[in-house]
């Protein structure tokens, strides 16, 4: 609204929010997967296996929207002026 508003910001296309899903959700699948099979190689139950790789499969896609969710570095660098910083 004005000379000095912001510009809006672009949605991101819908093949790259699917791309980022789906690497997401390999990401949980090959985590889930390795975790399952090393800890029935340590000798835990088939069952407790399969149960904490599921808790993986989903937990890390979740985690990584959840990251994806916060804000990026300011833009002056990464250097914020803190009040102690402040010149008198």
């Amino acid at each position: 609204m004005g000379r000095h508003a912001d510009a809006p910001v672009p949605a991101p296309d819908a093949p790259r929010r699917r791309s980022v899903w789906l690497e997401r959700a390999a990401t949980g699948l090959v985590a889930g997967a390795v975790l399952a099979l090393v800890l029935r190689w340590t000798g835990w139950s088939w069952s407790a296996s399969l149960l904490l790789g599921a808790a993986v499969l989903a937990g890390v896609p979740l985690a990584a929207w959840l990251a994806g969710t916060v804000p990026g570095p300011p833009d002056d660098g990464g250097r914020a002026a803190a009040p102690h910083d402040e010149e008198p």
